[in-house]
């Protein structure tokens, strides 16, 4: 059955090879298994790839009559081949973590108590040859996967640190710890009110800070980090070193979150120097779209050598895990800074300023990206896109409006994306990484129900999955691993009913992240006419043992027909 199946397949791929065998590849591939994510869900043998783009998709011969006397012939022996992966959500100029100590807890890193933190930190201020009086930072630190089960303090930190300004950022980077030394120079102390969309912890029974800075309040110090300008020439080094990186994923188009302003004039000077490799798609802080909304030197919309602005980035809420996302429902256990008997996280912003941003958002005709965990936060992004179509007497259902994260979304949430063309960017590494610790916070109905993949599908909701990186590995091959088996830390299935398919998780980050783009035309599938953006795999993910995906690795990445990527 699977052979005529097969067999139906290829020669449905063929159609319209023979149309086009007056023309030659520049490169074709054969003897392989094309996974081309098409409408059909096409399994093919063979592709030809002519100026960057795919000429033809079908078996062996029909392929090669598209062979001229310079084409370029790769026999995959068998290999797998797949459409380039498509980034949902990550934070690719955040390489700047080189100059960050890793505070991780396994798979990650190793960190496993608040002694190791201090160490690591020692370590990387010897390392770094850091003096005194410079800031010393680390990031990744995870309160639920520490022994002690709590967050760092900055008594923890003081006595190691006497002489250095010290932060640390929870790995969900909504909230950062710092010592006394970094408290006094950014004039933080017990007369200090909290800033809007932020919490200050106090030490209790008094108005003393503990060190820890939710959400905006984490701002009070930031201004004050010493970040030494690079030359240009490093920076492009960098940005090179980056794009190789996540090629070496398979990524062939990437996202950077949350642009800022002098990251959106390199990326645009690396552009016109054709220093990009991959697909960037940035998404400019709100809090700069002023400056870009009518500047000649950026046009939203555009994808032109590699690089596109693709819209605005919205912050909503903070993070589940670290308990400052926006929830209807209270958390289950003590919330840090929160003395309420209802602790349901807070939302950055009011609701006034969300219907601003997005009635801006329509009105310049800019897809917004906001970011919301928490189902009320939800909420407050529904209503003011509902608010921004009865102001401006338009409809939100062809603007693909981006949830990002959409982590806790209700079923009855998903109906309304439906209706008015969200898009929820889901993030099922949540599984793996903090499955456990969900189910501990929010109870068992909520947590089964964390980035809902395959109810979307059932609702016709079109979703992606992202890694959220620096957040957690870039890793595609291992998000298609949580998708498809959604295990925690401890081996537990978190929501069985919301595991998808092989080939499911792989439209998620691939056609599906073409459409989030508005590219489904040009890119997402391997289909004639569209960019040759493809991957070679190691392993079959459509028939290799579920538990077996996030152990295949990625051969060689191919963006536009050129190999950016090749395991040595």
């Amino acid at each position: 059955m699977k052979k005529t199946l097969l067999i139906l397949s290829l020669l449905c791929a063929g159609t319209t090879v023979f149309a086009q065998s007056n023309k030659q590849a520049d490169k074709i591939f054969i003897n392989g298994k094309i996974i081309t994510v098409d409408a059909k869900n096409t399994i093919a043998q063979a592709v030809a790839v002519q100026n960057g783009k795919i000429l033809a998709v079908g078996n062996n011969k029909q392929i090669e009559k598209l062979k001229g006397k310079n084409t370029q012939v790769i026999d995959l022996g068998g290999k797998t081949v797949t459409p380039g992966f498509i980034d949902g959500h990550s934070h690719f100029m955040s390489f700047g973590r080189a100059n960050l100590a890793n505070l991780n807890p396994p798979p990650v890193g190793n960190i496993r108590k608040i002694a190791d933190i201090v160490a690591e930190l020692q370590k990387f201020k010897a390392q770094k040859g850091i003096k005194d009086g410079e800031w010393i930072q680390g990031f990744g630190y995870d309160f639920d996967q520490l022994e002690e089960k709590r967050h760092p303090t900055k008594w923890d930190l003081d006595a190691a640190f006497p002489n250095n300004p010290v932060a640390v950022t929870h790995v969900s980077g909504h909230m950062s710890v710092v010592n006394s030394y970094a408290l006094r120079i950014s004039k933080v102390d017990s007369t200090t009110k909290d800033p809007a969309g932020g919490v200050i912890e106090r030490k209790e029974g008094s108005n003393e800070p503990t060190g820890l800075l939710q959400e905006k309040a984490a701002y009070v110090v930031r201004g004050a980090f010493d970040n030494q300008p690079k030359t240009f020439e490093a920076q492009l080094a960098q940005l090179k070193e980056q794009q190789l990186y996540y090629a070496s994923f398979g990524i062939t188009t990437a996202q950077d979150g949350s642009t800022s302003f002098e990251n959106l004039k390199l990326l645009n000077e690396a552009s016109k120097r054709n220093e990009l490799l991959i697909d960037i798609e940035t998404l400019p802080s709100y809090a700069i779209v002023d400056k870009v909304i009518g500047n000649p030197d950026f046009k939203h919309g555009v994808l032109d050598k590699h690089f596109k602005l693709n819209g605005f980035k919205f912050m909503a809420d903070g993070s589940p895990q670290g308990k400052t996302a926006f929830f209807g429902k209270a958390y289950l256990t003590k919330v840090p800074g929160c003395n309420d008997s209802l602790c349901r996280g807070f939302p950055v912003v009011t609701q006034e300023q969300f219907n601003e941003a997005i009635i801006k958002a329509f009105k310049h005709n800019i897809q917004p990206y906001v970011h919301c965990n928490g189902d009320a936060a939800i909420d407050m992004y529904i209503t003011a896109v509902e608010n921004a179509n009865k102001v401006l007497g338009t409809t939100s259902l062809n603007r693909r409006p981006v949830v990002i994260h959409s982590q806790f979304v209700r079923p009855d949430q998903l109906d309304k994306y439906k209706v008015l063309g969200f898009l929820p960017s889901l993030f099922s590494n949540h599984a793996f990484f903090w499955g456990d610790v969900h189910e501990t916070n929010l109870g068992y109905d909520r947590a089964r129900f964390l980035s809902p993949l395959k109810t979307a599908i059932k609702k016709g909701v079109i979703a992606t999955n992202h890694t959220d990186f620096g957040v957690t590995p870039i890793n595609q091959l291992f998000l298609l691993w949580t998708s498809v088996e959604r295990k925690s830390r401890s081996g537990k299935v978190i929501g069985p009913e919301e595991r998808l398919t092989p080939l499911e998780g792989l439209k998620a980050i691939t056609i599906n992240g073409a459409y989030e783009y508005f590219e489904e035309k040009t890119k997402g599938s391997i289909e004639n006419g569209k960019l040759a953006d493809l991957v070679i795999l190691s392993d079959d993910i459509l028939t290799i043992e579920p538990s077996k995906i996030k152990e295949v690795e990625v051969l060689e990445t191919i963006k536009e027909g050129k190999t950016v990527y090749k395991k040595l």
